[in-house]
């Protein structure tokens, strides 16, 4: 390189106005006349906003104009590049012009290409433009626009006489559109979503968002079924701190009266609120660096099933029994307090005065901690339970665990022990209803003998863990006096034997392959059957993609399995598969059925989906659906059918509905989505759905 051009580039580096920016030029030759400074050659120019390479360049040092050419290519931080043939850009205003330009976002993909543009510190303004962000050459899609402006603040790009193209096919024409060229939140119009039911009409929904802050977004989704009514939902979602975050949902929906009468409704308004909230760290922290908390809720509040089933124009089933729940705890130390809650809304009903409601349970736990010597062992649990309702017997429940256990081992530690002495008091304090008793009580005291071991072993080709555990229970003190509803639960000991079982195969690289578990209890009282159910459970990893499991729960005294469940998984780079089949017959419960899963990406770009859960006792699909989606560079769409039964609140309260529907999605990145429903209701009267 010349040496006239390292004296230059001293000479430029230490020479500088107060009115222009910094600029160092690299090239392969660079001449100076007057205060312009001329570059030739594999130019480079560095600036504190940008890096330019061209062919040529003329900077002028007084004005701070430069104008490049050949091919030229502008780097804007780390998101966004452009590329052009001519270009002329005032570095002390940031105002330039381009012919023509190629602009590109390196997060969302996004291109543009256009004949001309100019430029400003905020915004560029194109001529006769195309958009897209499949590949430059024969793109998928892209939209042709007359003019456009791309902010450069908030990467929003606003388009003018857009006709949007599938390959080289024109779709269809907007005079104007907009959307975001990267993925920042922002207020704005989502994508709107579509549907069209044959008891409903068409469906359509506009969800509007507002982003006003990083921290929290609102967003409301007004909606109108043609044939069913219209009506709006709300979401609000924010986070007051790095632990925890909330949401507050609300909607109501009107039905018109003839779509009231026509399906025997309850209601002609579906209303309902829903309240999350997850939170660690409340106030555990402020005390001590040591102690920990946490707080979760899931409140739901809904006069029937309905604000759930119009929420959304989707095929999901909702559970009949909608639980709201509150879980707050605080451990410091060896002690935890709890206070916990539930409330129940049976949507099957017209009114829940007369639903039990669990409002609040508190608890004191103490861990395990020695007293006196170190194999000594106490805790101790304390619990009040509050059940509650509008009509019918209420009850407030207190309870107390205390086990103290001493531990010891033989033989060199390969047999374990443990003596504990366990004692159990409970308290039930009856209102809201005459009783033969307005209290309950009991109390008993029972002595646990354990031995234990752990074993294991290496051979040839796998190592083999096992812990076997034998319980022995005595009863000793018992006493029950007063009334005890059938809602109140009592922690009761009887005289007993149980083993444990639990082992472990690996094989020699340390991979599981076999876990097994078993419990069988034996009972030594003569009123009852002398064997508890026998719990057997095993799973077999055949390698990394295949594992099989199976649970059986056989039961002596009705000579029947009560529960038994298998499944089986395969899954590997291309293909997932799960079967479940689960049988329960028991005194409270008595269900048989199967659910299945299906999903490949086998062939390329194409995902093919399917599931079902068939009841085999009441001879019926709940849900089932198949579909499949293809997914390419920038963009996919999607092709589902399902079906699905559902609870409708109605004159007969058996009633549920079977909704079948086609789902149809269309998504362009980073544009959105469009979404299509084609859907047909019917009745299912039949009880027990």
């Amino acid at each position: 390189m010349p040496i006239r051009f390292f004296a230059f580039l001293i000479f430029f580096f230490s020479f500088g106005f107060a009115q222009t920016q910094n600029v160092e030029v690299l090239a392969k030759n660079v001449s100076k006349s007057g205060d312009i400074v001329h570059a030739r050659g594999n130019v480079v120019l560095y600036l504190q906003k940008y890096l330019i390479t061209a062919d040529r360049a003329d900077y002028n040092q007084k004005t701070g104009d430069l104008n490049l050419f050949g091919d030229i290519t502008i780097l804007e931080g780390v998101e966004y590049s452009s590329k052009s043939g001519k270009a002329s850009l005032n570095l002390n205003s940031d105002i330039g012009s381009f012919e023509p330009l190629f602009f590109f976002n390196d997060v969302s993909n996004i291109w543009l290409s256009c004949e001309s543009a100019i430029s400003n510190p905020q915004r560029y303004l194109t001529q006769k433009s195309i958009v897209s962000s499949c590949n430059v050459q024969n793109p998928d899609w892209k939209i042709d626009f007359s003019s456009g402006e791309l902010n450069r603040k908030n990467n929003f790009l606003s388009i003018y006489n857009a006709l949007f193209y599938a390959g080289d096919i024109p779709i269809f024409y907007l005079p104007y559109f907009a959307f975001s060229v990267d993925k920042s939140r922002r207020s704005g119009l989502l994508r709107p979503k579509y549907g069209l039911s044959s008891s409903e009409g068409l469906y359509y929904m506009q969800p509007i968002y507002f982003a006003p802050d990083v921290n929290w977004d609102l967003e409301f989704d007004p909606q109108i079924r043609t044939n069913r009514g219209n009506g709006i939902n709300s979401t609000l979602r924010y986070v007051d701190s790095p632990f925890s975050n909330l949401t507050v949902q609300a909607g109501i929906f009107n039905e018109y009266s003839r779509y009231v009468k026509e399906n025997s409704l309850i209601n002609s308004s579906h209303y309902g609120f829903e309240l999350k909230y997850d939170r660690s760290q409340l106030f555990g922290k402020k005390f001590s660096k040591d102690d920990e908390d946490g707080l979760y809720m899931d409140f739901t509040y809904l006069n029937d099933i309905d604000y759930l089933n119009t929420k959304k124009d989707d095929t999901q089933s909702h559970n009949k029994l909608v639980t709201s729940t509150l879980n707050y705890y605080f451990k410091k130390d060896l002690d935890y307090y709890g206070i916990y809650a539930k409330y129940y809304i049976d949507t099957a009903k017209e009114s829940n005065r007369d639903t039990l409601q669990e409002l609040p349970t508190l608890q004191y736990h103490r861990f395990s901690n020695s007293i006196f010597l170190d194999n000594l062992l106490y805790s101790v649990d304390l619990k009040a339970k509050n059940y509650e309702r509008n009509e019918g017997l209420n009850a407030i429940q207190y309870e107390l665990n205390a086990p103290l256990t001493y531990h010891f081992s033989l033989l060199d530690e390969f047999l374990h022990f443990s003596i504990s002495e366990n004692i159990y008091m409970t308290y039930i304090d009856y209102s809201n209803e005459n009783t033969t008793s307005n209290y309950g009580q009991y109390y008993r005291n029972y002595h646990k003998f354990s031995m234990y071991t752990e074993l294991s072993k290496a051979y040839n080709d796998f190592y083999h863990t096992l812990y076997l555990d034998l319980d022995y229970i005595i009863p000793s003190k018992e006493k029950k006096t007063g009334y005890f509803a059938d809602f109140i639960p009592i922690d009761t000991e009887e005289k007993s034997l149980t083993l444990n079982l639990a082992e472990f195969f690996y094989n020699s690289s340390g991979d599981k392959k076999v876990s097994h578990t078993l419990k069988q209890q034996y009972y030594f009282s003569d009123y009852r059957y002398k064997y508890g159910d026998l719990e057997n459970n095993i799973k077999i990893y055949f390698n990394n993609k295949i594992d099989f499991s199976n649970t059986i729960f056989y039961s002596y005294e009705f000579s029947r399995f009560s529960k038994i469940q298998n499944s089986l998984n395969y899954t590997n780079d291309l293909f997932h598969t799960s079967i479940l089949h689960t049988y329960e017959n028991t005194s409270h419960s008595d269900t048989n059925f199967i659910t299945f899963s299906f999903d490949t990406s086998y062939y390329r770009n194409y995902n093919i989906f399917a599931s079902l859960n068939y009841d085999l006792k009441n001879d019926f699909f709940k849900s089932w659906k198949i579909g499949f989606k293809k997914k390419k560079k920038c963009w996919d769409y999607s092709i589902v059918y399902s079906e699905n039964i559902t609870p409708q609140l109605t004159s007969s309260s058996e009633n549920s509905i079977n909704k079948r529907g086609v789902y149809i999605m269309f998504n362009l990145y980073p544009l959105g989505s469009i979404d299509y429903t084609f859907s047909k209701e019917s009745n299912v009267a039949k009880a027990g759905i």
